[in-house]
């Protein structure tokens, strides 16, 4: 049996080592001989054993010669191996490294000095043999010289603004494209270096360019662009508007003069009692506006600037915007919402004309929403040279002394009225009474004015606009103000009343000693008065004329007494009459 295992190891031994040939060398000479020893079986006699012993002697010398061989033949190929495929590296100066090398019989040799290759560019731009500062300032170059050409230029509603790469914010991120550069054909480094010899020679050969860098922007820098162009361009719709028609002549200069033509829609005359024709209340169509779609602009924009467009023309469109409210609608809106009046005709010619004078200056006034307004502001000063004339008006609290412009406290009193009967949709700012009640309204609704002193200043809270129209009918010696607006929402109206709540009597008369008057002559210059103290009241009334809640005490006048005052002569009865 251990001759039987020895025959086997034998073979065994030398397959393997044949194979080890062959893969080295190519050879299979030594696989049919001794397969054909390998198939063979000894038999059971001592004839054939000792047969079998010394063919495997002889097997084992033939087989030991060619393992030999084997073995040398291998040897020689792996020496010629090494020597058809090795390399160095060797240093040089500044850093570089020389490759040298045998691929296959196939010599290399290249230089790794940690520039970019040659044929590689990026943009269209050669960067090969650059460094990283050179390749960098090539791209930035590039990049700066693009910015200095972007020029978007958007056309709105025939104006051009341009847009530059200030606008944009722009900004561009290199660095990828640059180590994309620096690493191409050195993927192999250090592990196949004649592989990394062949792309080198292919880039040189054939060139590559890595794509193209991307600018980009910032659009939420852009977006306030956007808006400035937008503040220009945009033009808001022109609402339907008011003008007014002064029909009665007189007034203030450049009021009540009406409006255009080619936009009129309607027009509302303002009767006064009597039947004339006050004044046209003038309602006017609106117009259209317009305005710019901003994130169309914005979108329209990064568009163009995305796509390489950097040089173009925009145009943008406007979309149309109509008023809020039409001209019919607006008309609708405007009645009459108060109006009072007081007569004048025991005053004197001049007085009345002061009156008219008056009513002129505030026919036709708007009173636009939360402005304020003050009577001695729309009449100006009052000079004889303005046309003022010389009327008796209160002097000092105590009495009557002819002034220019006499009488118009009238005219402000019949305002006051009619404002206040506008309830809380106006806010008196300033009201006087007089010192001397007067006879043509009562008392506590009084209103007393004078140019650098007491004042009525009122300002309309709603939030549409008042007409105030004002006219001295002088055949009927009558003065109006009526009021026109939108009428509150609830259809209500108010009520104004005055109660007198206590009297007061003045003091006994003051006699003032006239020494170059004669004893028997005297003269009183005030006359006395009594004062009052009077609480004034306002009456809410709903749509169908009924009262809602309690009446609101607005305030208390208080008119003082006025003393009288009587000069007595005193000196001897010879003395003459002084002149009155």
């Amino acid at each position: 049996m251990p001759i039987f295992g020895m025959y086997e190891s034998c073979f065994a031994r030398i397959f393997e080592l044949e194979n080890h040939v062959a893969e080295k060398t190519g050879s299979n000479a030594f696989s049919e001989t001794l397969g054909k020893l390998k198939g063979r079986k000894p038999s059971c006699t001592m004839l054939r054993l000792l047969a079998y012993f010394v063919a495997a002697a002889a097997a084992f010398m033939l087989i030991r010669g060619a393992a030999n061989d084997l073995r040398e033949r291998y040897v020689e190929a792996e020496r010629e191996y090494e020597e058809n495929n090795s390399w160095t590296v060797t240093a040089l100066e500044g850093g570089a490294r020389l490759v040298r090398g045998m691929k296959n019989g196939v010599a290399y040799e290249y230089v790794e000095d940690g520039r970019i290759l040659n044929g590689v560019s990026v943009a269209g731009i050669d960067l090969g043999g650059m460094d990283y500062a050179e390749a960098r300032a090539a791209l930035l170059e590039d990049v700066q010289k693009r910015i200095e050409d972007i020029n978007i230029c958007a056309n709105v509603d025939n104006t051009t603004f341009l847009l530059t790469a200030a606008d944009f914010n722009v900004s561009c991120d290199v660095n990828p494209l640059l180590h994309r550069a620096f690493t191409i054909g050195r993927e192999n480094d250090g592990t196949d270096l004649y592989a990394n010899y062949l792309t080198r020679e292919k880039l040189a050969r054939e060139g590559v360019d890595l794509g193209d860098y991307e600018l980009t922007m910032d659009e939420d820098s852009m977006r306030p662009i956007v808006a400035q162009i937008a503040a220009i361009v945009d033009k808001a719709p022109e609402e339907p508007y008011v003008t007014l028609l002064n029909l009665v002549g007189g007034g203030k200069p450049g009021v009540g003069i009406g409006g255009r033509s080619d936009d009129l829609a309607s027009v509302k005359t303002v009767n006064a009692p009597d039947g004339t024709a006050m004044a046209d209340i003038q309602f006017h169509y609106g117009r259209n506006g317009y305005v710019l779609d901003q994130e169309d602009m914005l979108r329209k924009i990064c568009d163009a600037f995305y796509s390489g467009d950097h040089d173009t023309e925009l145009t943008l469109e406007l979309t149309e915007t109509e008023p809020a409210h039409t001209a019919e609608e607006l008309a609708a809106s405007f009645n009459e919402l108060s109006r009072f009046s007081t007569k004048f005709s025991s005053s004197s010619d001049y007085r009345a004309r002061n009156v008219q004078k008056a009513a002129g200056l505030l026919h036709c006034v708007v009173m636009q929403p939360d402005e304020e307004y003050g009577y001695n502001d729309l009449l100006g000063p009052r000079y004889e040279k303005d046309g003022w004339l010389p009327a008796p008006g209160i002097s000092g609290g105590k009495e009557y002394i002819d002034s220019p412009g006499g009488g118009i406290c009238q005219v402000s009193s019949t305002l006051y009225n009619a404002l206040l009967k506008l309830g809380p949709d106006i806010n008196i700012i300033r009201r006087y009474h007089h010192s001397i009640p007067g006879s043509y309204v009562a008392m506590g609704l009084d209103a007393t004015v004078s140019y650098g002193g007491p004042d009525l200043v009122w300002k309309n809270v709603t939030d549409t606009p008042m007409l105030l129209f004002t006219y001295a009918d002088m055949s009927r010696r009558t003065v109006y103000a009526i009021i026109y607006g939108a009428p509150p929402a609830d259809g209500c109206t108010y009520q104004i009343w005055s109660e007198t709540v206590e009297e007061v009597a003045p003091e006994e008369p003051l006699e003032i000693e006239e020494p170059s008057w004669p004893s028997w002559y005297s003269h009183q210059t005030i006359s006395a008065r009594t004062g009052y103290n009077v609480d004034v009241f306002r009456q809410k009334y709903d749509a169908e004329g009924n009262a809602v809640g309690e009446p609101e005490k607005l305030y208390q006048d208080k008119y003082l007494p006025v003393r009288a005052e009587i000069h007595v002569g005193t000196g001897p009865d010879s003395l003459p009459k002084p002149q009155e």
